[in-house]
This record gives structure tokens, C-alpha cells and sequence, in this order.
């Protein structure tokens, strides 16, 4: 196999080929006249004057030039020169990345000039974008307040992206998974799809790039510009910083502590103010350097970067934080010990107290050389080292330490690239890149996990958790592609292939060590007492759920064994720029991407003839071969008066993306043959002993090998697409009053997104209402296909081609000549989907599809990254001042208000007996069906927040079938959406959290000098974060951090019988960002 590899990337480095290509470059063209007439011969030369790299053009028939592979930014200066007249200069010219900036002019003889005719270059309203694209300098990144120094921070103010607290972007209401990070043209997006902020590290809690290497960043969510594919979401495309003919660089430290985080925020249930942080750092320091190493000719930078948080765990035992009883929780601890004690083991594990930390360091070298005036070779290598402490807990989770691991992540990434131009009118990129991706969970001991809930207000988790036992990802990424552009007469021609070739090798063992659940403290009481006196009754059922998996070793011959496989994704394409008059311009391509896979899935006999005797036409071990990917597109660019002042723009093409690897892998994990799991679904627990022994689980196995399968199986269907959708743009960039506006107008249609089905499942023909009686609640009730089998679940990765979302925004602009510059928008979002991806694994990621119609085949409602309204607005404020302008001060604020998050209501349990416990949507009753609802009564007392509200704080703590109806009745009478919502059922991502409002603010004093001629500068900035509680403690509270969120405040015990406590009546505020955060900078730069 890596034989084969190696011969393929050799074979594509020799046709020069590529992959899913992103542009790095900028260009110029334009059109030279004179007297009326094309100018056929002009030379072209535009210097960047920081290092003296010179490109050149000549004016062809129609007198038009093109120059392309120009590094972004600038200054430039270009001047357009022909024999008997006199020459035009453009000077201060910036080049925005992946745009091509015009300039074209009118030439007037020699004896009709008197002076030399210089224009500062201006490039107007859109640039030279058809789609929905905005780009960033260096400079405005250095202004964004920020303090995770993120791309997602510098990005937010896209009117299309909506960000997370987190960092996690979600474009025009699709799903974050799907989108493309691009830096230096290498794939930086995590393309096997565990990272949450989506990027390579993120599950490290660190970001791909040092922001102070960033030179321009471009923001793409429809651009019809065939050579930008890989994603259906948004793409993000950055480049790294270059050295000059002068010695530049930096030195930089940026910090808190706790006294720069807020002190106070309101709980969400009103009982009080959360308290001040007694502890907790973050810091970020760095150096950057770059020059010549030959002046005019070579090139270098290179930067070092190290960040550390530490904070204290907040929700240890007997934190004031948790809602973890105390009492409870040391009592289980002990319970388990003398458990362990009487089978014969140690126990010296205790309950999670060291301090939560994320550090990382980042480091790179890049060279540039111009190797003549027309070759240009520039070659970059980075490193992002990361560990972080994960699984500490939370409000309502108290973890011990051997839940909790750090998680280490280091990637490598290594990018070659040359430009070329053959002739005046065809020029030439190509790029080849490696990246190199380690992630591991560094788990701590070898325990069972055991989970139990209801601990107080919250859960215990003990022992490992289940998907770290035995969990690591090594990722190869290879990139090869180039760009051929050919300027012929008024149309611009380029020609091009994308190759991405991916390695993936991923050890994923759940419940290697064994997992256990139970429901409640009394239900381990009463396993512990029971077990220590010697009469475990074999007929009942003391835990909710046991889980136990490990790989076959007669098939794989490791223990340890981890899934390996090797995929590739092909594209090849065609563009023509059409610049059809002086001010229209019309591109329209066409591109082919072509997924393939290596290696085929093991066979798995048993399903094979289960899957022929029903008629299904799958196979584990068929050859993953996905159809091929066309994607149309066009796209237009009328500048209505030729004066960049009115400019219509727009287009409709088809975009292609990848989907996560992982959701593939699960093909290759997943045949039932490699690996045997064992699942009691929250029923089969009868007879089951709580073994803290690693190595016994079999024990517990062969007792549920009786009763249900030990193979989950995961296929793709025969016709399986990776994700593709159908989308159109209509923009408009008007100059009026003054002030640049922007209305963006995006709609997209998927043709192939993601949905599970579990065909070991099907419906029984029976509803709710008829089993049991509730004539309101007529979802369908199930059964299993699989009895008898070895087989336990089919998870099925199927298309759809139902769900869009639509995107309105309207921005404006304005830049006043004394430093001020304003921005405000509006953006509209509708998203609807089927299933939204959320989950790596096939089996959750179908468990998790919540319904209350067929499991199997969903239905379209409002998706998770639906957030219907967003508000933003910035000021900034640059002044100069002082003896020859050294001094300078920054002041910007930025406002962000947004829809909460969307969220789900859905039943604990199991409702429609398709095994999931917990995809079963809310059923929202009305006070006269809440009457006839049967409630089963907590076996202990029950005090809590909402209690207290309902029934007093001297609440006896019985919580009776009646009181627990007049409970449910105020719950959703104090809830706006539930009441006004009665007798139906609560579909998925029905309503968004509470609006919410956020401001920040950056501040900055810079002073500049001399020294040995060469300005230096020294910056001190402050920024400030959700600087609204800073003013006032009742202010900028966020309920949490992600896109969809999910309660189940009612639980389903079975049978027909309901239960509600209040415990979970309440959403919670987020406690780290519901509070102001403040950072201080300083900034030494030459």
C-alpha cells in the first residue's frame, strides 16, 4: 500500500497536479488606451517595493495585460510605459489576497504632458470579487480585540459567519464541519473531523497558526471561482508573512490573571451571583524575524510562539461551584474503594482537584527567492505543538482524576511553491504540500468507567472515560496542484487539477476497560449493599447500562489494534474570465472532483448474508468508491457606471467539500469483525456485577452475548456523495451618501448532506397513544430486525438532498479622513437540514437524530446552526500625533448581538423503544393531558432550585405523582415558547436561547522612533471582552458555547411512566463567558 502511495504522489508531482486548490497570490490587470484606441505592446512592471521583486506584463492585441501570482499586500509600485508616451504610475498600490486588482489607463503623447502623471491606486468598491468574499490585513488583525488570538476572532465581523465563545464558525447557517482552512495553500482544517473549532490542534484547545504571522486572511462563502472548492460551508484562506529587504520583526506579550475577569454574573435561576475566580493566568509570548539573506533576491522569516492558560478546577468536591452533592459523592467514592478491596485491587484513585491547563508552542520558517524576474520559489515549514487537560468536569459533572487525561496534539506542515511566468500572456503556480497531524489521549490508569447520575444536581464519574481507554489519530495529508493561466484577447483562460491524498490511522476502542451507568445514588447504594453482603439478586436490575468493547485479536492479532486506511480526493478544472466590456466581466467554469479509497473494509460474512436475506445491497466489504463531483459555476461583475461607485455582482455554481474521514472511517472500525461490542440498552442488565478489573470484562460479556449482539456494523449505501450543495449569490456595493454599502443575498440547496439510518431497527406498526394510552403522542414505536444474530446495529451512511439556508445581510461602511472608520450589519439566517453531523461516531451520530417521527428517516426542521438574527457593528478611532507623528492611539469597539443558540427539548429515556436512550423529542402537554400523564415518585427526597420556587424552601422534599404535575404545569407556563406551544410536540431546534448583546474593546498606544534610520515602535494595548458586565454584573451572561444545545428537563422511566424532578428545569449560564475578560499587550516591533 504505501508503495502504491509513493508512486502516485511521485507520478503527480511530475504533471505538476493539484487538489482542491486555494489561491495564495494576488494579481493586477487592466486595459491600456491611447487616443481612443488599444495600446498593443505597453510594458507592464509592478514592483513590491519592501522587496524590491519585480513582475512584468506586456499589453496584448486588445491592449489588455494580466500579471498573476503577485504577493499580496504591497506597497506597489506600478508603472504602464510605451514608446512616445509619456508613462503612468500607480503608487501605494495594496493587493488584497486572491483578488486581481485593475488598473488600467489612458496613455497621452509626450508633447501633451508637462509633468509626470502619478495616481495613488485606489481599488474601489468589491474589489474584483463576484461572490460573497471579504479579506483582512495585518493591521486589522492586530486591532480585533482579542484573547485566544484566533482566526475566529479577527473573522467574526464577516456578516455571513456566526462564532461561537469558543472559536467555532459556522458559515450561512451551515454545519462548521464542512468548511475549508486553507494556510499558505495546505489543508489546516482537522479533514478528519474531531476537532470542534474544526482546525488541526483544536481538540488540544489550540489554534493553527500564530496570528503574528498572518499577512491576509480571505473569507470565502460563494466564490465562483472554480479553483476555491473543498468546502459547502465557508473557506478560510490564510497566508504567512514574508522577509523584505529589511530587517523586520517583533517581539510580543500578551496577558491576564484573575483579577482581569469579571468577579460577578447572575445564576439563570435567580438564586444568586456566581463567585470571583480565585486563580487563573493565560499568557502568550512570541517573536517573529525576517529579512534578506540577498537583498533583492532571498528571503526569510521565521517565528517562535508560547502560550499557557492555568486555572484552578472549579467543580472539584465540595465546590461552592458544583451541584454535585458532597455527602453523596465521597460516600460513592468509598463505596467503590471497599469494592475494589474485596475483588482484590487497589483503588488510590481519587476525585479530580489539579489545576486545568491548555499550553502550546508554535514555530516556522519560511524562504522566498526570486530565482529570476520570472520564477518565484518560496518553500515554508510550521509547527504547532499542544496539551491540554480535558474531562475536568463542569457545574453539574464531578470527574475524578482518572476521567480527566491530556490531550497532546503536534502537527507538522511543510509548503513549496513556484511561480512562473512562460510568456507574456501565460503564467504558471504551482504548489505541493505535507501536513503532518499526532493527536493522543494520555489517559491516566486503567479503570472501568462508572457513571452515576442524580447525585444531588448533578452526576459522578469515575474511572476512565469511555471513548479515551484507547484513543489516538495520526493524520498524513499530501497536496499537489497547480494553475496555468493563458491572457487571449479579453478573456483570461486557466486550467488546473486539485489532488489531495490523505493517511489515516486511528485507534478507537470505547469501553476497553468496561463502562457502567446508574441511575441515581439509592440504585448504587443498593448494588453496594447488596454486592458487600454477598446476595446479589440476579432477577433485578441495579445499574441503568453497562458497555463493554474490545478488538478481536484472532482477526486483528493487537489488542491494541487501530482501524488504517488511505483515501484521495482528485480535481480537475476550467475557467474562463471573460471580460466581455470595459465594466462586465463574466467567469464561467467547470470542475470535477473525483473521491477515491485505497483500501476496501474487512468482510463481515454474517451481515453480508443478513443484508442479501433482506434484500439490502450492502456489503462491509465493498470497495468505497464514491461517484464523481461536478460543480458548475458562473458568475458576473457589472461595474453599472464604470466609475466602481455602483457595482452588481453574483453568480450560482455548485460547491463540493469533503465530509469528515471519521464518519468514513467508521466503515472501516465498524464491520463487527475487528472489534465486539456489547450494549445492555439501558435494559439487559439483569445478572450484571460491577467488575473494576480491566481484564474481566468478558464476565459481563458472555452474560449480555446471550441476549443482544456484540457486532455494530457500519456501512456506506451503495451511492453514498460527499457533501454538495447548490448555491446562488446576488450582491450589490453602492457608494451613496458617502458611505460603502453591501447587500449580500445567498441561498443554498443541499444536493447531498448526511443522514444515519439504523436498519436494525424498523417500525413495529404500533404507536405511542395505542401501547400505552396517551392518545395525544402518536409517534411510531419500534423493533428489532437483528433478534437472534450476532448482529446488535446496521448504521447506514446514507444522502439526503433535503434542507437549504438562506443568508440576507446588509452592511455599511464609512472612512473618514481623520482616523475614524465605522461598520455596521444586519444578517437574516434560515437554516433547515435533516441531520446535523454532530457526533464522530456512526452509532451516536444515528442515536442523536432526534425525531418524533421516523428514526429512519427524518424529517426537514430547523437545523443547529440556525441563528436567525445578527447585529455588528465597530468604531475605530487612529490618530497621530506629536513631533513628526510618533505617537499614536488606537481606540475600537465592537458590538455583537445575536439569537441565542437553538436548541432541542427532548425525553431522558427511551420513548419509542428504538433503543436510543435519548433522541425522543418533547412532547409539550397541556394542564389537562398533564392530568392523565402518569409520573413515577423519586425513591429519595428531592430539593432543588425549582422545588424551592414551586413549593417554598421549606419543600418536604416527596415529590408525589400530583406534585410533580403541578410542577410540570409551572415549568411550562414560565417558559414562552412552551406555552404558547401546548399540545404539540417540540420540534427540533424549534426556538433559540434568549438574544443576546456583547461589546469589546480594544485600546492601544504606540510609540515610534528611529534607529539606525529604520522605525521602531513599542505598543501597549488593552483589550476588554464582554466589557457590558464590567459596567454592570446583571450584563452579558451567555447560556453556553456551541450552535445546537440540548435539555432533557423530563425524564421517561418506561412503560408509560414519566418523571420530573425540577433538577434540570434551568439552562445555565456559561461561568467563564458569561463574565468580562480583560488582556493586556505589549508590542516591541522593527
Amino acid at each position: 500500500m504505501q508503495k502504491r502511495l509513493h508512486l502516485l504522489i511521485a507520478m503527480m508531482v511530475l504533471l505538476v497536479s493539484q487538489a482542491m486548490a486555494q489561491i495564495t497570490t494576488s494579481g493586477v490587470n487592466g486595459k491600456v488606451t491611447a487616443n481612443g484606441e488599444d495600446v498593443i505592446g505597453a510594458t507592464v512592471t509592478a514592483t513590491h517595493q519592501p522587496s524590491g521583486t519585480v513582475y512584468r506584463a506586456v499589453t496584448n492585441i486588445d491592449g489588455r495585460y494580466t500579471i498573476q501570482g503577485m504577493r499580496p499586500g504591497g506597497p506597489y509600485k506600478v508603472e504602464i510605459s510605451y514608446v512616445g508616451y509619456e508613462p503612468k504610475t500607480f503608487e501605494k498600490i495594496q493587493l488584497s489576497l486572491g483578488e486581481s486588482t485593475n488598473l488600467s489607463c489612458k496613455l497621452q503623447e509626450d508633447a501633451q504632458v508637462l509633468q509626470d502623471v502619478v495616481v495613488t491606486g485606489k481599488a474601489g468598491l468589491a474589489a474584483s470579487r463576484t461572490g460573497a468574499a471579504t479579506s483582512m490585513n495585518a493591521q486589522q488583525i492586530n486591532d480585533m480585540p482579542s484573547i485566544t488570538h484566533g482566526i475566529a476572532d479577527v473573522a467574526r465581523l464577516n456578516p455571513q459567519l456566526t462564532v461561537t465563545n469558543s472559536g467555532t464558525m459556522s458559515f450561512a447557517g451551515t454545519n462548521n464541519r464542512y468548511n475549508n482552512f486553507m494556510i499558505d495553500g495546505a489543508a489546516n482544517n482537522d479533514v478528519f473531523g474531531l476537532a470542534s473549532n474544526g482546525s488541526n490542534g483544536g481538540q488540544a484547545g489550540t489554534q493553527p497558526v500564530s496570528m503574528e504571522t498572518i499577512e491576509q486572511i480571505q473569507i470565502s462563502v460563494a466564490p465562483f471561482d472554480v479553483r476555491q472548492s473543498g468546502f459547502t460551508g465557508g473557506a478560510i484562506n490564510a497566508i504567512t508573512k514574508s522577509g523584505t529587504n529589511q530587517f523586520h520583526g517583533s517581539a510580543y506579550f500578551y496577558g491576564y490573571n484573575q483579577n482581569l475577569i469579571g468577579t460577578k454574573y447572575p445564576y439563570s435561576d435567580g438564586t444568586g451571583y456566581a463567585p470571583k475566580y480565585q486563580k487563573q493566568n493565560e499568557y502568550n509570548a512570541g517573536v517573529t524575524l525576517g529579512g534578506p539573506i540577498i537583498k533583492n533576491k532571498l528571503f526569510f522569516f521565521a517565528n517562535y510562539e508560547h502560550t499557557n492558560k492555568q486555572y484552578p478546577n472549579l467543580y472539584g468536591l465540595g465546590s461552592s461551584y458544583s451541584a454535585v452533592d458532597q455527602a453523596q459523592a465521597t460516600d460513592i467514592l468509598k463505596m467503590v474503594k471497599d469494592i475494589a478491596a474485596k475483588q482484590g485491587l487497589d483503588y488510590n484513585y481519587n476525585y479530580d482537584s489539579k489545576d486545568i491547563y491548555t499550553k502550546s508552542d508554535k514555530a516556522g520558517l519560511k524562504l522566498d527567492w526570486n530565482i529570476n524576474e520570472f520564477n518565484k520559489f518560496a518553500i515554508r515549514w510550521s509547527m504547532v505543538s499542544a496539551e491540554q487537560l480535558s474531562g475536568t468536569g463542569s457545574r453539574t459533572s464531578l470527574n475524578a482524576e482518572t476521567y480527566s487525561y491530556p490531550f497532546k496534539s503536534t502537527t507538522h506542515s511543510f509548503i513549496a511553491e513556484l511561480q512562473s511566468r512562460f510568456s507574456p500572456a501565460v503564467s504558471n503556480e504551482a504548489r505541493a504540500s505535507f501536513v503532518r497531524v499526532r493527536d493522543n489521549r494520555d489517559i491516566i490508569g486503567r479503570t472501568p468507567m462508572i457513571s452515576i447520575s442524580g447525585v444531588g444536581g448533578g452526576s459522578v464519574n469515575l474511572g476512565n472515560e469511555r471513548n479515551s481507554m484507547a484513543n489516538y489519530l495520526n493524520q498524513d495529508i499530501w497536496t499537489v496542484e497547480d494553475n496555468l493561466t493563458w491572457l487571449r484577447g479579453n478573456h483570461t483562460f486557466i486550467f488546473g487539477t486539485h489532488n489531495e491524498i490523505y493517511h489515516f490511522k486511528n485507534m478507537f476502542l470505547s469501553d476497553l476497560f468496561g463502562s457502567y451507568s446508574f441511575k441515581g445514588y439509592d440504585n448504587f447504594k443498593a448494588y453496594y449493599d447488596d454486592y458487600m453482603n454477598d446476595r446479589l439478586d440476579p432477577t433485578k436490575s441495579y445499574m441503568n447500562q453497562y458497555r463493554y468493547g474490545h478488538a478481536n485479536v484472532d482477526v486483528t492479532g493487537d489488542p491494541n489494534w487501530a482501524s488504517e486506511f488511505s483515501a484521495g480526493q482528485f480535481g480537475i478544472y476550467a475557467q474562463d474570465k471573460w471580460a466581455a466590456t470595459n465594466n462586465f466581466t463574466l467567469t464561467y467554469g467547470l470542475r470535477l472532483d473525483i473521491p477515491v479509497f485505497f483500501d476496501t473494509p474487512m468482510e463481515n460474512k454474517d451481515f453480508n448474508d443478513w443484508a442479501a436475506k433482506h434484500n439490502y445491497d450492502l456489503k462491509t466489504n465493498r470497495s468505497l468508491s464514491f461517484a464523481p463531483m461536478v460543480s458548475p459555476r458562473v458568475g458576473f461583475r457589472w461595474d453599472i457606471n464604470n466609475d466602481r461607485r455602483f457595482i452588481l455582482r453574483g453568480g450560482a455554481g455548485v460547491f463540493t467539500g469533503r465530509i469528515p474521514f471519521v464518519w468514513v472511517s467508521n466503515n472501516f472500525s465498524g464491520t463487527g469483525v475487528q472489534i465486539s461490542s456489547y450494549d445492555s440498552n439501558h435494559s439487559n442488565t439483569k445478572g450484571l456485577e460491577l467488575i473494576l478489573d480491566p481484564n474481566k470484562q468478558e464476565s459481563n460479556a458472555q452474560k449480555l452475548g446471550a441476549i443482544t449482539g456484540s457486532q455494530d456494523v457500519a456501512v456506506c449505501s451503495k451511492n453514498f456523495k460527499f457533501a454538495q450543495n447548490l448555491r446562488l449569490n446576488l450582491g450589490f456595493d453602492f457608494d451613496l451618501l458617502g458611505i460603502n454599502w453591501t447587500a449580500e443575498a445567498i441561498y443554498s440547496k443541499t444536493l447531498n448532506d448526511i443522514i444515519y439510518k439504523n436498519l436494525a431497527m424498523e417500525q413495529s406498526g404500533e404507536t405511542f397513544s395505542q401501547k400505552y394510552g396517551y392518545e395525544w403522542d402518536n409517534r411510531p414505536l419500534y423493533q428489532s430486525t437483528v433478534s437472534g444474530t450476532p448482529i446488535a446495529g446496521v448504521y447506514t451512511l446514507c444522502n439526503t438532498s433535503k434542507g437549504y439556508t438562506v443568508n440576507l445581510s446588509l452592511k455599511a461602511e464609512k472612512h473618514f479622513n481623520f482616523g475614524l472608520d465605522l461598520m455596521a450589519s444586519y444578517t437574516w439566517t434560515r437554516s433547515r437540514s435533516v441531520a446535523n453531523g454532530g457526533s464522530s461516531v456512526a452509532k451516536s451520530n444515528w442515536t442523536y437524530q432526534y425525531t418524533y417521527r421516523d428514526c429512519n428517516n427524518l424529517e426537514v426542521g430547523n437545523s443547529a446552526y440556525n441563528v436567525p438574527h445578527r447585529i455588528q457593528a465597530s468604531a475605530y478611532y487612529h490618530v497621530q500625533y506629536g513631533h513628526q507623528k510618533q505617537w499614536q492611539t488606537t481606540v475600537g469597539l465592537i458590538y455583537q448581538g445575536k439569537s441565542g443558540a437553538p436548541y432541542t427539548l427532548y425525553y431522558y429515556g427511551d420513548v419509542n423503544e428504538d433503543g436510543s436512550n435519548g433522541n425522543d423529542l418533547f412532547y409539550i402537554p397541556t394542564d389537562a393531558q398533564i392530568d392523565k400523564m402518569r409520573f413515577e415518585q423519586p425513591s429519595k427526597k428531592v430539593n432543588n432550585n425549582f422545588t424551592a420556587k414551586v413549593f417554598g424552601k421549606d419543600f418536604d422534599g416527596i415529590l408525589t405523582e400530583e406534585r410533580q404535575r403541578e410542577m410540570l404545569k409551572a415549568w411550562i407556563a414560565d417558559d414562552s415558547y412552551l406555552r404558547n406551544h401546548r399540545g404539540e410536540y417540540y420540534k427540533r431546534f424549534a426556538d433559540n436561547l434568549a438574544f443576546e448583546h456583547h461589546f469589546d474593546v480594544h485600546f492601544a498606544q504606540k510609540y515610534s522612533f528611529k534607529v539606525a534610520g529604520q522605525i521602531n515602535s513599542i505598543e501597549l494595548s488593552f483589550d476588554i471582552l464582554n466589557v457590558g458586565n464590567l459596567l454592570n454584573k446583571d450584563w452579558g451572561h451567555t447560556y453556553g458555547d456551541g450552535f445546537g444545545t440540548y435539555y432533557s428537563p423530563v425524564n421517561y422511566q418506561g412503560g408509560g411512566v414519566y418523571q420530573f424532578t425540577g433538577a434540570y428545569a434551568y439552562k445555565n449560564y456559561s461561568d467563564y463567558y458569561s463574565r468580562w475578560r480583560g488582556q493586556i499587550g505589549l508590542k516591541y516591533t522593527f
